[in-house]
C-alpha cells in the first residue's frame, strides 16, 4: 500500500514573521504549507506491515514556498527562507474544554516540569 493512503492532505496558509536578508526588514509572510494529517483508521485491506507502518506513522506540513518576494517598496527582492523548517511535525494531542489544568499544561508542554 502507499503512503499516501495514510493520510488526508491539503494545503494551508499560515503567517510568518520574517526578515528580508536584503533590506533587514521584518514583515509578515503568508507561507504555503501541505498538511498531512494521520487518519483515524488504517486503510481498507491492510495487512500486518502495513498496520505496523500505520502505527509509526504521524501528521506532519511540509513548507511549499521556498522563494519569497520583499513586501518592503523599495525592495521587492526575492528571497530564500531559510529561517522556517521544511518539514515540521504536527502534535494532534486533545484535551477536552473541561479537562483541569494540568492536563492542559501537559498536553501543551509535554513532560516539562511544572514551576
Amino acid at each position: 500500500m502507499d503512503e499516501r493512503e495514510f493520510f488526508e492532505e491539503r494545503t494551508e496558509q499560515k503567517v510568518h514573521m520574517l526578515v528580508c536578508p536584503h533590506c533587514s526588514q521584518e514583515n509578515e509572510y503568508q507561507v504555503n504549507w501541505l498538511v498531512r494529517r494521520k487518519r483515524q483508521q488504517p486503510p481498507r485491506g491492510a495487512d500486518d506491515l502495513t498496520r505496523a507502518k500505520f502505527a509509526k506513522a504521524s501528521s506532519y506540513m511540509v513548507r511549499r514556498d521556498d522563494v519569497l518576494g520583499c513586501k518592503n517598496i523599495r525592495c521587492r527582492k526575492r528571497f530564500e527562507v531559510t529561517s522556517l523548517q521544511s518539514v515540521a511535525e504536527i502534535n494532534d494531542t486533545k484535551v477536552a474544554h473541561g479537562a483541569d489544568r494540568e492536563a492542559r499544561l501537559r498536553a501543551a508542554f509535554g513532560r516539562r516540569s511544572q514551576g
